[in-house]
């Protein structure tokens, strides 16, 4: 096929009429209607008759292009849209492109959309979208859906041509679930209160077991460490056994009578360095037991307790977020889709 003169005009009316070489925005040297190439060269100048030829020669390659691609049949308008759209993004372009997918597998308003989405171009370096050419897609959009020639009203099978079908309106849903935006919110939200549920069910069991323990009286006191009872032992052996000796000493001493008086003070002696003995073992062995335990410190059930609230409390925050977009959400697809 070859391109019309309404394509024609068409690709002319978009791409200007410069008879004098200039950069465009991307930084390419350009003539005529759109004319780029190596023989494009800065001061160049040439007549509209010229700029005309330029065009129709470059066109031959680009209709070449649409016709090995596409693999469906064409009328002229739809093969125009494509000449056009060929001669603004390249080649390359359309065969990458999902509207040709989509064409060649008998889609052609979903191709026709998928045109549209080509009105962005990188212009110093950032990519943005370009009003020319969301001018030009929809313009070439409009073309590719308009009928080559008016249709067969009797014909049940040309309903795709055919415009006194009585129309209902049919909103655009989103075909896969997991893109809404109402399923995305819910999800978070649900995960969020799960995550707070559980956290607020163990604490409440920790809670209940300390009110527990307290009304027992265990919560009250703390266990002795084992250094201590073992210094309260000694130090309970050591006074039981000065208290067992002084009474053996007072019975000895009813039955055997008064001794000499060296005898007596020989014998305090004794007593005395042993009770001193009694006592330095036992404060050594009090002092090293003490010096040996050391409790590592570590968070008490208040600082958990917060540290959980505050995520708690971040959950709950999340949560009402959550809800929150999923209303935005709704009220954003009801005004757009109207469902």
């Amino acid at each position: 096929m070859r391109t019309s003169e309404s394509g024609i005009e068409l690709i002319k009316r978009f791409e200007g009429l410069e008879l004098e070489a200039y950069q465009d925005i991307a930084g390419i040297w350009t003539i005529g209607y759109g004319h780029t190439g190596p023989d494009v060269e800065p001061g160049m100048k040439i007549s509209e008759r010229d700029a005309e030829e330029l065009l129709r020669k470059d066109l031959r390659p680009r209709e070449q292009a649409v016709d090995s691609a596409v693999k469906v049949p064409l009328n002229q308008n739809e093969f125009d849209a494509l000449v056009s759209f060929v001669y603004n993004v390249g080649v390359g372009a359309l065969r990458s492109s999902t509207a040709l997918k989509r064409l060649n597998k008998g889609d052609r308003i979903g191709a026709a959309d998928a045109l549209t989405w080509w009105n962005k171009a990188t212009v110093g370096g950032v990519l943005r979208e370009v009003v020319g050419l969301t001018r030009r897609r929809a313009a070439e959009r409009a073309l590719f859906l308009t009928p080559a020639q008016a249709p067969d009203v009797r014909d049940p099978e040309q309903i795709n041509e055919n415009t006194r079908a009585t129309p209902i309106e049919a909103a655009p849903r989103r075909g896969n679930p997991a893109e809404s935006r109402t399923v995305q919110g819910a999800a978070v939200a649900g995960g969020a209160g799960v995550a707070a549920s559980t956290m607020g069910r163990d604490n409440a069991k920790e809670l209940d077991q300390i009110e527990t323990n307290i009304e027992t009286g265990q919560g009250l006191t703390e266990k002795p460490a084992a250094g201590e009872e073992s210094a309260g032992q000694t130090a309970g052996e050591t006074q039981t056994g000065e208290e067992t000796g002084s009474q053996a000493g007072q019975e000895q001493e009813g039955e055997a009578g008064v001794e000499t008086g060296d005898q007596s003070q020989t014998g305090e002696e004794t007593a005395a360095q042993a009770e001193d003995a009694g006592q330095t073992t036992g404060a050594d062995q009090t002092g090293t037991t003490s010096r040996t335990i050391e409790m590592p410190d570590r968070p008490s059930k208040h600082e958990v307790h917060a540290v959980e609230s505050q995520v708690q409390f971040a959950l709950l925050i999340l949560i009402i977020l959550a809800v929150l977009f999923v209303i935005f959400a709704r009220i954003d697809d009801w005004m757009n889709y109207r469902r």
